[in-house]
């Protein structure tokens, strides 16, 4: 393979040494010379080894990648060096979309730089204050993907007044939703047209009535809307099942809603989109019963 490998003829490539193919990564560069790779433009790499991601970084900040994953799964020991390449690398001006786990991109300290052609951007933890932080900074972002988010205010009060109108798409993931608190939250992204929504809810977050207001006022150019809220008051949800039946729901933005059973976390799911249905039904491990339409939980 290595002498019909052409590097320069590469365009994308994945690498990987998790504990399914353990040593692979620190293997391939000692038998590829990575700058030889001169036409690669995407760019996947999942390892624990920080030598093997600083050699890998120090290639991605010179070269003209236009995806970058960068992923690991325990915390890194070279912490200043790897929060110079990504600096360089980030301010590369190919670069599109990144996706990088919190063990390399630490918010807090991380200096954004001041031009970048970032449009996608995928990272794990995020305070509400780092999120503004980033969309101040990169100010082609389109769209961003929060693996696990804090709606926690408490003092970042002096971030309520601002509005970052360059992002279009966000997705939010495994955290707890308060209607309250992602009613504010949301008025900071009033030019959303896509908006992802998964985890545990309190009962005002099944008020369809007031997440309609909500579109109505402060979304105005929102079309798709994906969500999978879970609960354990399955009172609340029935009671108010009604308000996803309006025409608003059905008629006029064509969002029809689903009410889910997990029998073995005894939780009901309210959700959208056959994508996210049939996310459940292959994650969840037990009986689930789904219904036609909200129309259907009883």
């Amino acid at each position: 393979m290595c002498h019909i490998l052409r590097p320069n003829n590469v365009v994308s490539l994945f690498l990987s040494d998790d504990d399914e193919t353990p040593g692979q990564i620190g293997l391939f560069l000692s038998l590829f010379d990575i700058y030889q790779f001169t036409r690669l433009r995407s760019l996947a790499v999942f390892s624990n080894n920080d030598d093997n991601i600083d050699e890998i970084l120090n290639y991605a900040s010179h070269c003209s990648l236009i995806s970058l994953s960068i992923e690991q799964s325990s915390f890194s020991n070279h912490r200043n060096t790897i929060l110079n390449l990504l600096l360089s690398t980030i301010s590369r001006s190919t670069l599109r979309k990144l996706t990088c786990t919190n063990n390399f991109l630490y918010i807090d300290n991380f200096q954004w730089p001041k031009e970048s052609n970032l449009k996608y951007l995928t990272i794990d933890h995020c305070t509400r204050k780092d999120f503004c932080t980033i969309l101040r900074h990169l100010l082609h972002l389109q769209t961003i993907v929060l693996r696990h988010f804090n709606l926690d205010i408490h003092s970042e009060y002096e971030y309520l007044s601002n509005t970052y109108t360059q992002l279009t798409s966000l997705t939010m993931q495994q955290l707890f939703f308060s209607m309250d608190k992602i009613e504010s939250f949301l008025y900071l992204t009033p030019s959303l047209v896509h908006l992802r929504l998964e985890g545990c809810a309190d009962d005002a977050i099944f008020n369809g009535f007031r997440w309609e207001t909500l579109i109505r006022t402060k979304l105005l150019s929102l079309n798709q809307f994906e969500f999978s809220f879970r609960s354990q008051n399955y009172r609340a949800v029935k009671m108010n099942a009604t308000q996803f039946r309006t025409p608003f729901w059905l008629n006029e933005k064509h969002w029809p809603v689903y009410g889910i059973y997990d029998y073995p976390k005894e939780e009901i799911l309210l959700c959208s989109t056959p994508d996210i249905l049939t996310e459940l039904e292959y994650n969840f491990v037990g009986l689930v019963v789904i219904s036609k339409t909200i129309q259907n939980v009883s």
